[in-house]
């Protein structure tokens, strides 16, 4: 009898790299000592630094975990899915995957699992089935950590104020992806709508995507149908996923001191959150100290040189930055959670992305849910440099 698999992933199904991901395999002829599973690409290549894994028999059956390798090829903390300009693949996030199982010692023909797509999702939400990375897909649409609204039809996510790194992220299942723009700063579902663009994505079926939406990009690659209009000046603008519904708006806000963000969030793909709050900036310095120099008599004109002078070296800067408290609404919450926990944060100065490291932050939900009071201290991941 060949070798059979009686528990697999579902075909073409949505899972996280980061949960059980699990096969269980039969061969009842030869009752062997060992199957070994190995997990390719959905093309069927080998992939670098994963090995063949060997389960030995446990009542007859062999089994194999798949996420055990599968977070290993995954990487969340890789720049890709930053651009500002372009269109990303995620291929450091997500894949297409598949295993062969074979019985080398009684030399059986292998046999292929479905394929399956693994995703660096962490939020371990079900949908409908089994499968660990759905949720976010197939129920909210758009990779956003916020929770969506109360609303009966195209719920919201919470609102963004509009910065450089502003995206969506998205397994895209529809052609393309939808925005509505507005003639006021901070549109809601009763504002009326100014315009209506798209931008196709169909050649991204099947492929999880970061997509700018920062003004420039917007301008320069949504259209208005059908006759593919540019767009006009506009102002606030949501961003709709297609066969959800569910939609995004970004205000507009041109208060001084917002502090714009990006972070990983609870989906592996990288997010923006803009915080409005005064410098306040915490500088400390420590080194060592050596003796330099001696006494020289005629070193100074109106003073004797008593001791050599203390000077000192190995000088370590530390340069902290404070968000002070400020109030959200309380469906911020999973986007302030996500935020203050990322593996990999970083503030953007300048238009560029400077790495931050997160040290401290409050978090309270205020009586009656009224909103989310958030705040945190954060600093520099590079010291600044010190002469020797």
């Amino acid at each position: 009898m060949a070798i059979a698999l009686t528990l697999q992933p579902t075909a073409d199904g949505l899972y996280s790299g980061y949960l059980p991901v699990k096969f269980t395999a039969t061969e009842v002829t030869n009752s062997p000592a060992y199957l070994e599973f190995d997990l390719k690409t959905s093309a069927g290549a080998s992939i670098t630094g994963i090995p063949t894994y060997r389960a030995t028999s446990i009542g007859g059956e062999y089994f194999f975990d798949a996420s055990n390798y599968l977070k290993s090829i995954l990487d969340v903390r890789s720049s890709q899915g930053l651009s500002t300009t372009a269109i990303e693949e995620l291929t450091d996030s997500y894949g297409k995957f598949e295993v062969v199982v074979s019985d080398p010692i009684n030399g059986l023909g292998s046999l292929t699992s479905n394929e399956f797509y693994a995703f660096a999702n962490i939020d371990g939400l079900r949908y409908l089935n089994d499968e660990t990375a759905n949720d976010g897909i197939n129920r909210k649409g758009m990779l956003y950590s916020s929770d969506l609204g109360s609303q009966s039809s195209n719920p919201n996510f919470a609102p963004k104020i509009q910065g450089e790194y502003d995206r969506v992220v998205l397994f895209v299942q529809s052609p393309q992806i939808n925005i509505d723009t507005y003639s006021v700063d901070k549109p809601n579902n009763g504002t009326a709508v100014y315009q209506s663009a798209i931008m196709s994505v169909s050649s991204y079926t099947n492929k999880l995507i970061s997509v700018p939406l920062n003004t420039t990009f917007v301008n320069s690659n949504f259209t208005i149908p059908p006759l593919s209009t540019a767009l006009g000046r506009f102002e606030g603008f949501r961003v709709r996923e297609g066969v959800s519904g569910n939609t995004t708006y970004y205000h507009v806000d041109n208060s001084c001191n917002y502090h714009e963000f990006t972070f990983v969030n609870r989906y592996g793909v990288k997010e923006n959150i803009k915080f409005k709050s005064y410098d306040y900036e915490r500088f400390s310095t420590k080194g060592d100290e050596f003796v330099a120099g001696g006494f020289s008599a005629t070193g100074n004109t109106n003073y004797f040189n008593t001791s050599a002078d203390t000077e000192l070296i190995n000088q370590e800067t530390i340069e902290r930055y404070q968000i002070k408290g400020q109030m959200f609404p309380s469906i911020y919450k999973e986007v302030l959670k996500d935020f203050i926990t990322s593996p990999k944060q970083g503030v953007v100065i300048d238009g560029e992305i400077h790495s931050v490291i997160v040290n401290g932050g409050t978090f309270k939900l205020v009586e009656k849910s009224r909103g989310v009071e958030f705040g945190f201290t954060y600093r520099m991941s590079q010291k600044k440099l010190s002469f020797r």
